[in-house]
């Protein structure tokens, strides 16, 4: 399933969220399984971005999110297609 994962983070903190994010890629190549499938990250301001990532667990996104912790504020929500959303409800209506 497709998630939009938000992030926020103390502008002071980026050369350690680097870091976290130069190990998380190496834990992804060692285990990939363990982990979500991860799409670039976009940035919306100082401290600020977001993915798109797609989890086939929720194990899988606590491994992702507690490994930046407690550098990030985090959020996540599903993301539907479109066309499927109106295929169901034209089902269940």
């Amino acid at each position: 399933m497709k998630f939009m994962w938000t992030f926020e983070f103390n502008p002071e903190d980026s050369e350690e969220i680097s870091k976290k994010n130069r190990e998380l890629d190496k834990l992804i190549e060692g285990d990939p399984s363990k982990y979500p499938k991860l799409h670039p990250s976009y940035m919306l301001g100082l401290g600020r971005g977001f993915r798109i990532i797609e989890a086939e667990n929720e194990d899988q996104i606590m491994r992702l999110v507690m490994h930046f912790y407690p550098l990030e504020n985090w959020d996540m929500g599903p993301i539907f297609e479109g066309q499927r959303v109106s295929k169901i409800w034209r089902e269940i209506n």
